[in-house]
């Protein structure tokens, strides 16, 4: 992360104290209760160098939470999600596979459609699918699903290459995107993945990370 050195992070799966650096304000989604989450994990949680302050929107502790960073070139809206996996089934325990996932893209639809309306924005996080047409993981109606609701908030996905066939990855495709309102587009294009295991042969997660440069001028 230090190496990386991103203005803006969006982690999920994560800790309250796993911070990118000193300095940086957060906002967390809710704990899970669950014996299972220790009180300190969170689904998501949003890291930025400048202050940002919550939209209004209510946070969900299974994957959501929103802010507006305080930029010197001005406000931008940053949506944390994690869309539930395939096998998710729900608070009730009897959901169908991929029912979650289905269901949060229809809601995040709405919520992201609202929220572009204030300005610029960026959606991230581990949506579990693939957007490469390599079929890694997800479903034709979960990608198309997705695909209405970012075009619905005028959101592009700047992580839909295929990051193996291009050599920036050696196995793993990307689940976890960065979509970005259309006047925030670097026209430089440069998207960094790195791999789940570090230098040292650490495993760190069980997902890449990826980052990508924007412009907000």
């Amino acid at each position: 992360m230090a190496r990386v050195d991103a203005d803006v992070w969006v982690l999920t799966e994560t800790r309250t104290g796993v911070a990118p650096g000193e300095g940086f304000h957060a906002l967390h989604c809710p704990p899970r209760t669950s014996r299972h989450h220790a009180e300190d994990e969170r689904t998501v949680s949003i890291w930025s160098r400048w202050p940002i302050e919550p939209t209004g929107l209510e946070p969900r502790a299974r994957g959501a939470v929103s802010g507006v960073v305080v930029t010197p070139a001005g406000r931008l809206t940053v949506f944390g999600s994690v869309i539930p996996y395939a096998n998710d089934k729900g608070p009730e325990g009897t959901s169908k596979m991929w029912e979650e996932h289905y269901s949060e893209i229809e809601r995040l639809a709405g919520e992201w459609a609202d929220l572009a309306a204030n300005g610029p924005m960026i959606v991230a996080g581990d949506f579990n699918q693939n957007r490469d047409g390599s079929g890694w993981y997800g479903t034709h109606e979960g990608r198309a699903l997705l695909t209405a609701a970012l075009d619905g908030a005028g959101l592009r996905c700047l992580t839909a290459d295929d990051m193996v066939a291009t050599g920036r990855l050696t196995s793993n495709h990307l689940v976890d995107h960065i979509c970005a309102s259309a006047d925030l587009l670097d026209p430089s294009g440069v998207v960094e993945c790195w791999e789940p295991i570090n230098e040292a042969g650490v495993r760190m997660s069980d997902h890449p990370g990826v980052a990508v440069g924007v412009c907000l001028c």
